[in-house]
């Protein structure tokens, strides 16, 4: 039964009345054909469309032969590209037809129901906070299956565990109708767990229930309370189907990463390294257990970002960590987005990189980092209109969260709106007083607009929240050349050079300090030897004003060649930029 639009699917959005189609919210140049034939097949969502159907309706007003569909179908292919798994869109049914071969849903089909899961308070001596959690990490995820409902991500409740607050004033903080909360209790072999769902005034009916079972059916008990609190909702979740070849993890295998869960959300330098141990303990329990090989990948991929771990060796085990995950559950998004930048990163490959990271968003549309690594990647190849499409979506899913915020300052940052880039990051700074990234860009918001007083004390809070990290500190340089003061940026930058000679310390990162200072031929090659030893800010070359001093000087030039970066003015002139392929 054919189905009207628009229409989602992939990156792609189909608006059939308009006659548009875009990608990554750029418009994607189809000929009118071309165009109804889509809109022909995607309406049918999945059945076969015959020839003659699809002629008809493509050239109502015209006889023409099948090769005219045939060449029409070539070109609609070529539009498209494959999917992340590789297959194509548009299918040939032999002797029949054809038909769309993708995940598709409607567009804009109805108000959803903005809901979230608290940390469950734990109780009793033997329940430490990561159980709690991590049952509530499991809900999410679960819930995140149910059509019409916004869940917001784990990342978005961690912050009430440490400091917990009445449902109701939860909810409005977090912008949702409705919050669900409990208690979990470990007594011996038995787990006990009382759940609630605490509306919003008018918003739904509140409900509450309690259940316990044994310790070692877990996930019994997550799929049981996630099956009641999807009837309390009236609505119907959809059946969980565990990845085909995988058994449920050992007890103490999800226990340790569980562990590594509740610290990697701190996001800090202590929780971070805390989240590694429990993820490798994780896998030593039971290297079948896909999740805590995702958790490694990213704990690698951020060591590799903060210069904790020399680049190459940082991406190679980020995508033999993530090839692992993905080999035992196929269906790991967090799996794809690291691989997607590990790759990025020490093999500059663009277009493996855009894949895996559409591969991530279809798996899990309800992902928010998903949309804002996939955000972060399109502003990197200067699609600053899909960049705002994808980061919005993320801060759309969780509103409060520190990457969401730091990435959109990043766009404003690439495009030279300093103004708008301060005002969001006085706004991240009150979500999140605690987490760096918002001073961070206030800092350098500040300097580039000419404010160094004020610039200097955001840097150097972000500085004391980063306990000294030399990413910060080497932005803290720059900060200081950029506004002209030279001679305690040297200083800095002498600090650094002299850190290099024990631990790795961005040669990119330094290298913009020197052309700050006026020194671009010592900055090039510093941006040189960044490009040899794999350095991840290498692919930053084309985004906002660290490397303006360098555009221009063919050096330069090859570099961006080198890199995968053609040489093209940036969105406001700001530099060199790649378009997707």
């Amino acid at each position: 039964m054919p189905q009207s639009g628009p229409f989602e699917f992939g990156s792609f959005r189909l608006d059939g009345e308009k006659s548009v189609l875009w990608r990554s919210g750029q418009l994607v140049p189809l000929t009118p054909k071309a165009l109804a034939l889509l809109q022909a097949l995607v309406e049918h969502d999945g059945d076969v469309v015959s020839k003659q159907t699809l002629m008809g309706r493509v050239w109502p007003d015209a006889a023409v032969q099948e090769a005219n569909l045939s060449v029409t179908v070539a070109a609609l292919r070529k539009a498209l590209g494959p999917q992340p798994d590789g297959r194509s869109y548009v299918q040939t049914v032999p002797k029949r037809g054809y038909r769309f071969d993708a995940p598709l849903h409607l567009a804009g089909s109805g108000p959803e129901l903005g809901l979230a899961v608290l940390p469950f308070s734990c109780l009793g001596p033997e329940t430490e906070a990561h159980l709690g959690l991590g049952l509530a990490d499991a809900l999410i995820g679960r819930l995140t299956e149910v059509e019409g409902v916004r869940v917001r991500p784990t990342g978005a409740v961690t912050q009430y565990l440490a400091h917990p607050k009445p449902p109701r004033e939860a909810a409005k903080e977090l912008g949702v109708d409705a919050v669900v909360g409990g208690t979990v209790q470990r007594d011996g072999g038995r787990i006990r767990v009382s759940v609630q769902l605490v509306p919003l005034p008018a918003a739904l009916r509140p409900w509450a229930d309690s259940f316990d079972a044994a310790w070692t059916d877990l996930f019994g008990v997550q799929d049981a309370l996630a099956e009641r609190v999807a009837q309390a909702l009236a609505l119907r979740l959809a059946p969980h189907r565990p990845p085909a070849g995988r058994q449920a993890p050992q007890p103490e295998a999800y226990e340790a990463h569980l562990r590594g869960r509740y610290f990697w959300s701190r996001f800090d330098p202590e929780g971070l390294g805390k989240a590694f141990g429990y993820y490798g303990e994780a896998v030593r329990l039971d290297p079948r257990y896909a999740p805590p090989h995702a958790g490694l990948a990213g704990c690698h991929l951020l060591l590799g970002l903060a210069g904790l771990v020399a680049p190459r060796e940082a991406w190679n085990l980020t995508e033999e960590c993530a090839d692992r995950a993905i080999v035992l559950d196929p269906s790991c998004a967090e799996a794809y987005l690291s691989r997607a930048y590990a790759r990025l990163f020490r093999d500059w490959d663009w277009e493996g990189a855009r894949l895996s990271l559409e591969r991530a968003t279809t798996l899990a549309p309800g992902l928010a980092s998903a949309h804002l690594w996939r955000g972060l990647f399109l502003g990197l190849v200067g699609d600053m209109a899909g960049a705002k499409v994808a980061i919005d979506r993320g801060r759309d899913i969780d509103p409060l969260s520190g990457m969401a915020s730091a990435l959109r300052c990043l766009a404003c940052e690439v495009t030279g709106d300093y103004e708008q880039e301060l005002s969001l990051a006085r706004r991240a700074i009150e979500l999140r007083p605690e987490n760096f990234l918002g001073y961070w860009s206030m800092g350098l918001a500040n300097v580039l607009l000419g404010r160094v007083r004020p610039g200097r004390k955001a840097l150097q809070r972000a500085l004391e929240l980063t306990e000294g990290g030399l990413v910060v500190r080497a932005q803290f340089a720059w900060a200081l050349a950029r506004a002209g003061e030279t001679k305690e940026a040297r200083q800095r930058l002498d600090e650094l050079d002299t850190l290099a000679s024990s631990t790795f310390v961005s040669p990119c990162q330094r290298g913009a300090v020197l052309a700050a200072m006026g020194d671009v031929e010592g900055g090039l090659a510093r941006l040189e030897e960044g490009a040899e030893q794999r350095d991840a800010w290498i692919v930053f070359l084309g985004a906002g004003p660290r490397f303006a001093s360098f555009r221009g000087e063919p050096r330069f030039l090859e570099l961006l060649r080198r890199v995968g970066l053609t040489s093209r003015p940036g969105p406001s002139g700001t530099g060199a930029s790649r378009s997707p392929s």
